[in-house]
């Protein structure tokens, strides 16, 4: 086998490369009669053959020679998804076989005489890769064949049907011919097609080999394949790595993954694939370069493809504060990527969500409107109001928001404003017909002349821009009526970050940043201008961004190639700052003061500012029902302490212990035997008192007999037993359960809030988010109650200023959560509970706090020999308090 290259990433990164799994594909030579003479048909392994010698081996091997020999085939340009780069004009960019050689040379130059130029930082973006068929380029791949012949074994494949990979016809399974050439530290991710070979002609490159079937889970996302090598992603489960060296080829069976990392520059190969290049989204039409195109042309075209930066182009480009003409560049720079009846492709926003999507803004401002402005829930399809809003987006872009509204809400008026001539001509003139209105104005100014006032309004990444966010809230109240929102989603400064730390002065100067506040700075400009905030959510961490969007790593800051626009330094700038947590991406909701005449009642904010839970009056809070104000005697009645399975009306059948995991009621148990066994002298501050534990189950059943034993014999009924989170997360695979704790309601009516969609289908089920539901009316729920619930919450004390607002005065609250558990994302996992924290959530929001403490539960026998996550031993906080 060949030496590897004293430059081969193997040789630059020996540590990683010890690290290596190892290769275990039959190895076979080509100058032996078993390795000649193979049949692949059955062959169900990987084969690495060895001693090919074609005379492109020595033809091909340095790049000049290929170049001079080749050079006038025209070739499509294409990236590390393997599509071509595009122009302005949303055309292919193409280029000679010459020119498309050098620019790879170019554009991956060597800058320290070792590895090139920032090897161990390349995404897929940044590849730029030579790879062609004669599907496309037919005329290219029958030249090559004067300088290779197929091996003996793999020249009467099926897949490729005989003699060289003869052209497919009419999609029917013949195959076609491949060419790749790459650089160092490009690759092609993780994929499969049908049976396929490749010989190495020069350089080297690295496979990584997962066998058919293999689960997606396990293939994991698609990232170059050098990151497997260099430490920046970890080799899946199961793989195998094997050095491809020229003058060997490597046959894959049908379905095997394979991710390529090429190990020198200028790597390249030649072979066959089965199948149709159409199956692949590989059926360009033959690639052409203008007749005449000169060189210093071509050169033009790709800087303007982004293939190349343009040589008196410096490291970024700057706009001296100018924010029309920075959003007029980004636009001429993108505008062929974007498809006017496809809303996702200029919906320029961050990823949110498990679907990744950059559409689920506009769903959180919608719901926003509706529960606030509307005094409503929205139903999931579009058109649920035909109550007429007027909505302005502040900063509108390309109209993503303007278009998703009108589709979603046809009954609202939208009108958007933008200061980016581009983004405008997109509006206006690409766009498909639509009702709403866009304006080439400042969003400072959002009434331009007699128009009525707006019920809502909202700026997506664009307040952040504002010159003075002060001056801005102050001018969209103004246009605001009494009672209506304005909903910012945008970047926001962190508590304890300076405005003058160095890294967001960069940003601020790099983004045109030049209103980057705190949440506490906007609550005061909120209240100078006649508003207050009503809603504040992280979403960054509510919906996974940095997960999503950074693969949770902070960036080098460094210009990419063909990207020279300041805007890509402030958006490195900003993950950074992100990552860091030195700026949060959040949901922040104002609201205008006053009565909204959409609805007939201003609501109160769900989450009160200042007492907390002080948002409602205590005098204007129904209160539960008291034989003091009854002429009759108490009621009668014993709560049992059970647990029940939860299916069937009557709660099911009786349930032993907390779950088959863990029995409870070893709190004593664990005190008394810490106190007679101790072996160290006591330690203050690492003291519990006994009278802090207990047994959870044994406290709610007393407190709620008492309580109950306060209603008068005579109790007519009507009030409600609330059950936090009582159906169980179906959508994180529980089985569902509607009647846990139904026996704890004593007389009352026992109801269920949960957010699962399951629990849609219940008719005494309340569906929304505990951390901010208004479909639970003030005051209505005699006892709320939850149990290993609150730790889901993505804001607890959002959760309990909900339970603050709903529970009736002299109401009862118990919860229990845990306090030393695994983690258990049903569907997310985020907070533990001691009993102070307990104490001091509901004392601020007006509770007494009648018992808390801790009941301690083991495995029970039959669950003491499994090893995994499970702890042996858990801890859970419990609390009952009393609404004043």
């Amino acid at each position: 086998r060949a030496v590897p290259s004293s430059r081969s990433l193997l040789n630059l990164h020996p540590d990683a490369a010890s690290h290596l799994p190892p290769c275990t594909a039959v190895r076979r030579s080509l100058t032996d009669d078993d390795g000649n003479n193979a049949d692949l048909k059955d062959t169900k392994r990987p084969t690495l053959f060895s001693d090919w010698e074609p005379p492109a081996l020595s033809l091909w091997s340095d790049r000049s020679k290929f170049a001079a020999h080749y050079g006038y085939h025209p070739q499509y340009v294409k990236r590390g998804d393997v599509q071509p780069l595009q122009d302005r004009d949303g055309k292919s960019c193409t280029a000679s076989t010459s020119t498309l050689v050098t620019t790879m040379e170019e554009r991956f130059a060597r800058s320290d005489g070792k590895s090139p130029k920032s090897p161990t930082a390349r995404k897929m973006k940044d590849d730029l890769l030579f790879f062609t068929n004669d599907s496309e380029n037919p005329t290219f791949l029958d030249a090559l064949q004067s300088d290779y012949d197929v091996p003996p074994p793999l020249r009467t494949h099926e897949a490729w049907s005989g003699g060289t990979a003869t052209k497919y016809n009419d999609n029917k399974k013949v195959g076609f011919q491949v060419f790749s050439a790459m650089e160092q530290g490009s690759s092609h991710p993780f994929h499969f097609h049908d049976a396929a070979w490749l010989g190495q002609v020069a350089g080297s490159r690295l496979w990584f080999l997962l066998p058919p079937g293999t689960a997606k889970s396990i293939v994991g996302p698609k990232v170059n394949g050098c990151d497997y090598l260099l430490g920046r992603a970890d080799v899946p489960q199961g793989a195998q790595a094997c050095v491809q060296q020229a003058g060997e080829v490597m046959y894959l069976p049908p379905k095997w993954f394979h991710a390529t990392c090429a190990l020198e520059s200028w790597s390249v190969g030649v072979g066959g694939q089965g199948g149709s290049p159409a199956v692949y989204d590989q059926d360009f039409e033959r690639p052409v370069v203008p007749a005449g195109r000169t060189e210093e042309e071509e050169r033009e075209k790709l800087v303007e493809c982004g293939a190349i930066k343009a040589a008196d182009t410096e490291d970024w480009k700057w706009f001296d504060g100018n924010l029309g003409e920075y959003y007029d560049s980004l636009e001429r720079d993108e505008h062929a990527k974007r498809k006017p009846n496809v809303i996702t492709s200029y919906a320029v926003h961050r990823w949110m969500g498990p679907k990744r999507s950059t559409l689920e803004h506009y769903t959180l401002i919608r719901a926003a409107i509706y529960e606030l402005v509307l005094g409503e829930l929205p139903s999931p399809s579009p058109s649920s109001t035909t109550t007429p809003l007027r909505v302005f987006d502040a900063g509108c872009g390309l109209g993503a928001g303007l278009m998703w509204m009108e589709q979603n809400e046809p009954s609202w008026t939208m009108v958007g404003h933008t200061i980016s001539e581009e983004q405008y001509k997109w509006i206006t003139q690409d766009l498909p017909t639509h009702q709403f209105t866009a304006k080439l104005h400042t969003y400072d100014e959002p009434l331009t002349g007699g128009e009525a006032k707006f019920d809502a309004l909202y700026s997506i990444e664009a307040a952040i821009h504002s010159p003075n966010l002060a001056t801005s809230i102050q001018a969209w109240s103004d246009a605001l009526e009494p009672g209506g929102v304005i909903v910012l989603i945008d970047d926001f400064l962190s508590v304890g970050v300076a405005r003058d730390d160095p890294d967001v002065d960069l940003f601020a100067r790099s983004w045109l940043a030049n209103s980057v506040h705190s949440t506490k700075e906007i609550a005061n400009f909120a209240t100078k201008s006649d508003m207050r905030i009503v809603r504040d959510r992280d979403i960054g961490s509510e919906y996974e961004v940095i997960k999503l969007n950074y693969r949770n790593k902070a960036p080098e800051l460094k210009d990419e190639q063909g990207r020279a626009h300041q805007g890509w330094l402030g958006s490195k700038v900003r993950q950074r700052l992100t990552v860091q947590g030195k700026i949060s991406y959040r949901m922040v909701v104002l609201q205008k003061n006053g009565t909204g005449n959409k609805i007939g009642v201003a609501k109160p904010p769900t989450r009160p500012l200042s007492p907390v839970g002080g948002s409602q009056a205590q005098s204007e809070c129904s209160a539960v029902p008291s034989i003091a104000d009854a002429s009759t005697g108490a009621m009668e009645i014993d709560i049992d302490s059970v647990l029940m399975t939860g299916q069937g009306k009557n709660g099911g059948q009786k349930q032993e212990c907390l779950s088959s995991w863990y029995c409870c009621d070893k709190g004593i148990e664990y005190w008394e035997d810490l106190e007679a066994n101790r072996n160290t002298r006591k330690t203050g501050y690492l003291q519990l008192s006994k009278d802090l534990f207990g047994n959870y189950l044994t406290s709610f059943a007393k407190h709620l007999t008492d309580f109950y034993r306060t209603y008068p014999s005579n109790y007519s009924g009507g009030g409600k037993f609330l059950d936090i989170g009582g159906t169980g997360s179906v959508a994180s695979g529980m089985t569902q359960v509607t009647s846990k704790f139904a026996h704890f309601a004593g007389p009352l009516d026992y109801w269920v809030l949960d957010s699962d969609p399951a629990a849609e289908k219940l008719s005494n089920a309340v569906v929304c988010d505990i951390d901010n539901c208004p479909a639970a009316s003030d005051c209505e729920y005699d006892v709320t109650y939850s149990f290993t619930v609150l730790e889901h919450a993505v804001r607890p004390w959002e959760a309990f200023d909900t339970i603050a607002r709903i529970t009736k005065k002299g109401g009862l609250t118990l919860h229990l959560v845990p306090w030393s558990y695994q983690y258990h994302a049903t569907p997310d996992d985020n907070y533990r509970f001691s009993h102070k924290a307990l104490k001091s959530l509901l004392e601020d929001r007006g509770f007494e706090v009648l018992e808390v403490g801790y009941d301690i539960c083991t495995k029970p026998e039959a669950k003491l020999k499994v090893k995994d996550e499970h702890f042996d031993i858990i801890w859970l906080t419990y609390v009952v308090g009393r609404k004043l």
